[in-house]
């Protein structure tokens, strides 16, 4: 036979262990929703490296300044320094400074706070200008990294090519003399100044004005330069002759000379002062005339002075 306590007091003891269950319960749960609420995600670390103008254009004589920023986000809340390095063409002269005002600062490493702001740094690229690097693009990369961490960027250097002559002549002078109706001859040097081939150079005189229907000759030998390279030169022998019936004196003339193609400045040329001494032949005409004169009054005197 069964005790009648003992079942009041096992069904009291149920109750009591199902009533805390549903009141825990909900505890447990809320607990559990504020731990997943308070864990903080990961946030990825993220390096970026973005030049302001990541291609410029020059001659082969530019410096090229590339600015380059950055972009760094990391859960970390301490910065990390980064190690810097850059890569040009064969022959060319590649560095990095410090800023833009600072272009004597050279710099390979760099520190980056995460979510900061750092003024941005130059990428300083000089081609080798004196061995006239063809025209084209030009690629220098920068390479930015720490670790595992890392970056690259591809800046382009697009060089023109510019288009230079110069004259003078051989001897340093610009003078010459002559006399009326004959030929003074000299010496010009023609160079490629510039950083290209120039197809053809022409040459060509301004010279005085017109005197009695008869003009200025100007010559030049070689009449044309053809496929002058960068840092050639060739010299031309010009020869100036002045009318016949020139008066003596100095006069100018002007050798002009143009490239093709067009040069990328003003062209160059030479003002000549020719001095113009008067014919021989007529010199001993005059002194000819001279001589029947004095003797003309010489032999008047004589006869003459005598009565």
């Amino acid at each position: 036979m069964r005790n009648p306590r003992l079942l009041r007091l096992i069904s009291v003891l149920l109750c009591v262990a199902l009533a805390g269950g549903a009141l825990f319960a909900p505890m447990t749960l809320l607990a559990q929703e504020e731990e997943q609420e308070t864990t903080t995600p990961d946030i990825p670390t993220v390096l970026q490296v973005n030049p302001k103008f990541p291609a410029m254009t020059g001659t082969a004589d530019s410096t090229f300044k590339f600015e380059v920023e950055f972009t760094y986000r990391s859960g970390e809340t301490r910065g990390r320094a980064f190690d810097l390095a850059v890569t040009g063409p064969s022959g060319w002269l590649t560095y990095i400074a410090e800023s833009t005002y600072k272009l004597d600062s050279q710099i390979s490493a760099i520190f980056l706070e995460p979510y900061s702001t750092k003024a941005p740094i130059v990428v300083v690229a000089v081609a080798p200008f004196w061995l006239y690097p063809e025209p084209g693009d030009y690629p220098i990369e920068l390479r930015v990294s720490s670790g595992d961490i890392g970056d690259a960027v591809t800046l382009t250097a697009t060089i023109t090519a510019r288009y230079g002559l110069t004259a003078q002549t051989t001897s340093g002078r610009l003078n010459a003399k002559t006399t009326a109706g004959k030929a003074s001859t000299f010496g010009v040097k023609v160079t490629n100044s510039g950083t290209a081939i120039l197809d053809k150079v022409t040459m060509s005189a301004s010279t005085p004005a017109v005197v009695s229907g008869e003009t200025w000759d100007v010559a030049f030998d070689p009449a044309n330069i053809e496929n002058l390279a960068p840092g050639d030169e060739v010299e031309v022998q010009v020869s100036v002759t002045p009318p016949a019936n020139t008066v003596p004196g100095d006069y100018m003339v002007t050798l002009n000379y143009e490239g093709d193609p067009a040069l990328s400045s003003s062209p160059p040329s030479l003002a000549v002062r020719v001095s113009v001494a008067t014919r021989t032949t007529w010199g001993l005409v005059g002194a000819l005339v001279l001589v029947v004169v004095v003797a003309g009054l010489v032999w008047a005197f004589r006869k003459y002075g005598r009565r």
